[in-house]
């Protein structure tokens, strides 16, 4: 340390060195002493030892001693406590949030941040005097493998200085365009509505002229003369488009010119709905334009001259995202566009990235290590202003030379298959992005996870609440709080105010901000009961992850099919190409019929179930495992609902209920009627001269013999009888004389029995015990 340090005030020289030079010393060799102390189970050992004790007891009163000194300059009225460790954190908390807003308050009156209230207070108006470290933004580059990355510090919010107001709601977006020149209808803003009567957006303005729009024959028929090579970078005027007079002087240039290229700079980290920075216009006469559409965004609607005039070829790349910022940021609209990707995809080239098309027609290796910087800093540096250039200085060769390919090939309908893909891109239409109850689904379904009730309520909730606190903030969802640290939140649900901050790490200023608020939501799903439902992916997708699953993975293709047409909604189907992909993409079959598809095996006669039981078809061990716990859930479900219902039924008294309630004791009556008919129809069976005895004293003998079930009484009184008779006829020596049971004396039996039975039980009762 030196007095460099403080140039201005020798005087506090020596109390500079004793603070920086003895003061560092200190407090390195105090870190130390500290990391040496013991703790854990160790500091419980050494408790044991009174020497230990009286030490640390003077230590910790030095320390509150000398801690309330430091205070005191700041906090007077603060008191550290002997032992109290919880109020003198706070305390010091407290204490230190004071010296840090001490010191940015004297930070921002030296730089004069603090000076406009003042003189506001005198009546005089003046710009605030930034010092000069705060004046640019601090460029930072970072390289992450072949990306490179530029940001910078303090760049100041674009969207404060925009003269139209950024509505972030979810009101319908109404265009921006307020006139239509080179119309074939006049300027008319139709609103238009789905099945249920709801409105869903606005008619495209330019719906007439892009449904009547023809290629022009000079673009559609072989050059004359060969396309001259561009010029380099170095040797290409520049124009930076700043103001309104340079912009008026740009549109009366591409008046006279009937070729551009075009191509757009984006940002949408820092804004929710996005912000288109920087417009690149290149064209053969002029050179290159960057349109700086920050500074000039409500002007650059006089673009819309020359983008919506047919008779100029308005040249892009990928330009599905172009056309939807402009319409958003400007309200500009293209009629007549050439899209050298759409291009691409036609010829099958190999390669649709810009990158690939320089390096084929124009043998130029063009560096895409700055796509992800931010374009929102000024000034720009050279490298973002280069890297600008780049994508529309060789574009109209490019095109030029895709045009002569798409010509060679003997069948100008490829040209004009090409012209009519840009063109559908060209009837796209903005609209805001709506986010319901099933908003999350899509980012549930791209994590692969798998919910209960109580973390899909704490996803729901979550990014309903980062949605609308960035639409309030106009930032991004992602830069408030990241879709993993989202998902990790409602999958973990942490108890502790902790817990969230060892998920969110590095913590994103907003959760930082909002972190108690975070906690509080997370604990409310936590007491909502748990439903026996696990939330997966949707039946339709997981059936096709299932099949997909199944397939055998010998299948491959040899070659790259990147380069066909993708078939969507939005882009239509080409039938002529269609038989020719289909040649193309031939497959190789297993061998083993274990491994062959289900409808394979289908085909052969073979019925294959779900899960496989019969076991004819190949089926991994995981993949057979969530095919039965779907239906174990599928069960518990059930069960659960059912459980539910009758409580609902029961507190809500239901009749349901009660219709059950007796239907159960019909059903017991009747079981009741049914048994006493069963025992009233069986009879005993004696022999045949005791037949009639039996038959008046069966219950006073109450004596068990073979009986005999028959279908009713009736029946059975009639078969004893003829039974009887019929005995009696053909059995002589049967015919005996009945024994008078009437005068046995049966007392006498009972009597003699009974009696040293109870004997001996009253001798077992009133038996003493001996020790």
């Amino acid at each position: 340390m030196n007095s460099v340090l403080n140039p201005e005030a020798p005087e506090f020289y020596p109390h500079l060195t004793s603070v920086t030079q003895g003061g560092y010393v200190s407090v390195n060799k105090s870190i130390k002493s500290v990391n040496a102390m013991p703790f854990g189970h160790a500091y419980d050992l050494f408790k044991t030892f009174t020497d230990f004790n009286i030490l640390t007891c003077h230590l910790s009163e030095n320390v509150v001693l000398q801690s309330n000194q430091i205070v005191a300059t700041e906090v007077p009225a603060v008191k550290l406590k002997l032992k109290d460790l919880e109020y003198n954190t706070e305390k010091i908390i407290d204490v230190n949030d004071s010296i840090i807003d001490r010191i940015n308050i004297n930070i921002d009156s030296e730089t004069g941040v603090n000076e406009p209230s003042n003189n506001f207070i005198k009546g005089i108006l003046t710009k605030p005097n930034i010092s000069a470290w705060n004046a640019a933004p601090v460029i930072a580059k970072i390289q992450v493998g072949s990306a490179t990355f530029i940001g910078a510090k303090n760049i100041p919010r674009p969207q404060l200085n925009f003269k139209d107001p950024i509505d972030n709601s979810e009101n319908l977006w109404v265009p921006k365009i307020s006139d239509k020149p080179n119309n074939i209808k006049p300027l008319a803003l139709n609103i238009l509505y789905n099945d249920e009567g709801e409105a869903v957006g606005y008619e495209h303005p330019y719906k007439v002229e892009l449904d009547l729009y023809n290629p022009p024959a000079q673009f559609i028929e072989p050059d004359a003369q060969p396309f001259p090579f561009p010029a380099p970078l170095e040797e290409t005027t520049l124009t930076y488009v700043d103001t309104e007079e340079k912009l008026d002087a740009l549109v009366a240039h591409l008046h006279t010119v009937n070729e551009l290229a075009i191509d757009l700079e984006h940002h949408s980290y820092r804004t929710y709905q996005g912000i288109t920075c920087l417009i690149q216009v290149t064209t053969i006469e002029g050179g290159d334009f960057i349109i700086d559409a920050l500074a000039i965004r409500e002007h650059v609607h006089k673009l819309n001259l020359a983008f919506t005039n047919p008779k100029k070829i308005k040249v892009f790349h990928g330009a599905e995202n172009d056309v939807i910022w402009l319409q958003r940021d400007f309200g500009v609209y293209l009629v007549g566009m050439f899209d050298t990707h759409q291009a691409a995809l036609v010829l099958k080239l190999s390669g649709l990235s810009l990158k690939h098309l320089l390096m084929k027609y124009c043998h130029v290796n063009a560096d895409k290590k700055y796509q992800l910087a931010d374009w929102r800093m000024r000034p720009l540096p050279a490298e973002l202003i280069e890297y600008a250039r780049m994508d529309t200085h060789y574009l109209l060769y490019i095109w030029r030379q895709m045009k002569a390919e798409l010509l060679k090939e003997g069948e100008p309908h490829l040209l004009l298959s090409v012209f009519e893909n840009s063109r559908q891109i060209c009837g796209a239409t903005y609209n805001k992005e709506v986010v319901n109850d099933s908003s999350h689904m899509s980012l549930f379904v791209r994590s692969k996870k798998s919910f209960t009730s109580q973390q899909m309520t704490a996803l729901k909730m979550l990014y309903k609440w980062r949605d609308t606190q960035a639409r309030l903030l106009d930032e991004s969802t992602t830069y408030l709080l990241p879709n993993h640290m989202l998902l990790a939140l409602a999958e973990t649900l942490p108890r502790e105010v902790q817990g969230v901050n060892a998920i969110c790490c590095p913590m994103p200023p907003f959760v930082k901000q909002n972190l108690l608020t975070i906690h509080r939501m997370i604990l409310s799903c936590r007491e909502m009961p748990n439903q026996p439902q696990l939330y997966q992916m949707p039946s339709s997708i997981r059936n096709m992850v299932n099949a997909a699953a199944i397939q055998p993975m010998n299948t491959y293709n040899v070659h790259d099919l990147a380069h066909y047409v993708d078939v969507s909604e939005e882009n239509a189907i080409n039938l002529d190409r269609a038989a020719e992909l289909l040649e193309d993409c031939n497959t190789s079959e297993p061998e083993i019929e274990a491994f062959l598809p289900q409808t394979t095996m289908i085909s052969y006669g073979t019925i294959i179930s779900d899960l496989n039981a019969d076991a004819k078809l190949f089926i991994p061990p995981y993949d057979r495992y969530r095919k039965y716990r779907s239906l174990a859930q599928m069960e518990e479900i059930k069960e659960f609902k059912d459980k539910e219902a009758k409580i609902t039924a029961i507190s809500k008294g239901n009749e349901l209920i009660k219709a059950e309630v007796l239907a159960k004791l019909q059903q017991a009556k009747t079981q009741v009627e049914n048994e006493g008919q069963n025992v009233s129809e069986t009879k005993e069976m004696v022999d045949v001269g005791e037949v009639d005895d039996a038959l008046k004293k069966t219950q006073q003998r109450k004596r068990k013999i073979s009986t005999v079930k028959v279908e009713n009484k009736k029946s059975a009184d009639i078969v004893t009888e003829n039974k009887k008779k019929e005995l009696l006829n053909t059995n002589p020596q049967h015919n005996l004389k009945t024994f008078a049971y009437k005068n046995v004396d049966y007392k006498k039996f009972y009597n003699n029995t009974n009696k040293e039975h109870n004997q001996k039980q009253h001798k077992m009762k009133f038996k003493k015990y001996k020790k």
